[in-house]
């Protein structure tokens, strides 16, 4: 038997460091279908650094109905 939401999940690395001394303090995150990650970095004098993160939701694309019944509207 096998979780379907494990097998949505993905792995997103994190951005590099502007510089090669600075390190970040977050790798990957493991994240669900349908959710986005939202950096936070650290400034420092040499550059910048992933130093956490935000899980968010992705908004819902607009269905193909919706889009079909928009451009009837606007075709009237």
């Amino acid at each position: 038997m096998t979780d379907k939401s494990f097998n949505q999940a993905r792995i997103v690395p994190a951005p590099e460091p502007s510089h090669p001394d600075l390190h970040n303090t977050v790798l990957n995150v493991n994240c669900a279908e349908g959710e986005d990650i939202e950096w936070q970095w650290t400034e420092t004098g040499k550059g910048r650094f992933v130093s956490g993160y935000r899980i968010v939701r992705r908004e819902n694309p607009p269905s193909m109905a919706s889009l079909t019944t928009s451009a009837s509207v606007r075709n009237r």
